[in-house]
């Protein structure tokens, strides 16, 4: 019996050393997300979108990150939009983004996920380029992650697009006590046989 208990203790003990420790890197769930592709495969563009281009190294312009980034010079309203399987409600998600403006008169940005506006620039001013970054809870498996952009002459850039998602400590805190209790529970069945 001895023997079963250190087996069912070792069980218990790998399991709560998987979910005890800190979440590892949480895979990319962005497509497409540097516009390395040279496009904008994996975003929907709606809007105004004639001026709007992947602009990759050598053609003047320089990424943020990687060789490619969205160049956007629309006249009026255009947006960049992908629907984000995040996996879940209830995790933490960590979205990242680079964004550059030239200051050009009637620019606007915006960004927002899950319907929360995060970024609401109605004249973004000249800057370099610049990393925007922000944590909060899914809301659902699915959630619509929104850049929208207006340069009359001028142009915006926005590359190095991140999003991950992974479960909350406090959500494997309480995995890691379930794995107790079910351990406890198989001990005492054991002494019990």
């Amino acid at each position: 019996m001895a023997k079963r208990d250190a087996m069912i203790l070792g069980v218990v003990l790998a399991g709560l050393a998987a979910f005890g420790t800190p979440a590892q890197a949480a895979s990319e769930l962005v497509v497409n997300g540097g516009f390395e592709q040279q496009d904008f495969a994996g975003w929907i563009s709606g809007g105004d979108t004639d001026f709007n281009l992947v602009n990759c190294t050598g053609g003047g312009q320089t990424a943020f990150a990687g060789s490619c980034s969205a160049a956007i010079g629309s006249l009026s309203d255009s947006s960049l939009v992908q629907s984000v399987n995040v996996g879940a409600a209830g995790l933490t998600y960590n979205l990242s983004f680079a964004f550059q403006s030239d200051g050009a008169a009637g620019s606007s940005f915006s960004v927002s996920f899950g319907g929360q506006t995060l970024v609401s620039m109605p004249s973004p001013g000249e800057s370099p380029y610049t990393l925007y970054q922000f944590s909060g809870q899914t809301t659902g498996a699915d959630m619509l992650l929104a850049f929208s952009f207006a340069s009359p002459g001028g142009t915006l850039y926005l590359d190095a697009v991140s999003v991950t998602a992974v479960p909350e400590p406090a959500t494997m805190g309480l995995m890691g006590a379930g794995l107790l209790v079910l351990g406890a529970a198989a001990r005492r069945r054991v002494k019990q046989a």
